[in-house]
């Protein structure tokens, strides 16, 4: 992900890296089966991982689908490689825009974050998810780029 992107928004799509190349996105079917599956993931508010080896094309297909399906509803959580419990919540207030200085006890923040995360509809996005791998067992978190929908 580029590091100028604005923290927790999708990026703009002249953003995208292969703009660069001057080139173009050509809808293939796997491009129109990553969007036909988030939006149906957003539309049964499931969750989906994207998966595949580096430069597949994982986010590019991810971040066009959701520019067309919800570009005002997605956020992305950007998390070093091993996050702990106290890192996803940081992510999480600072992908979100909350105001304010985030809460020092966990059961605050955590409080703070589940009633947000319950007032709208939200699509949450976790690239380069695969290293979160040592947090897994701590939060049952499942690993991999993943397009989340959340409300109550």
């Amino acid at each position: 992900m580029s590091g100028d992107m604005d923290y927790g928004r999708l990026p703009a799509e002249d953003d995208d890296h292969f703009h660069r190349l001057d080139a173009h996105l050509v809808a293939t079917d796997t491009l129109m089966a990553t969007l036909d599956n988030i939006q149906a993931t957003i539309d049964t508010k499931a969750m989906m991982v994207a998966y595949g080896a580096a430069g597949y094309g994982k986010t590019m297909s991810v971040n066009s689908a959701l520019r067309k399906i919800a570009p005002d509803n997605t956020y992305r959580l950007e998390l070093r490689s091993g996050p702990t419990p106290r890192d996803i919540r940081h992510g999480l207030f600072n992908a979100l825009g909350l105001p304010g200085e985030p809460p020092t006890r966990p059961i605050e923040f955590d409080t703070l974050l589940k009633e947000t995360l319950s007032q709208t509809f939200r699509v949450l996005v976790c690239d380069e998810a695969q290293g979160w791998a040592a947090v897994r067992s701590s939060t049952g978190a499942t690993c991999g780029t993943t397009a989340t929908p959340t409300s109550r």
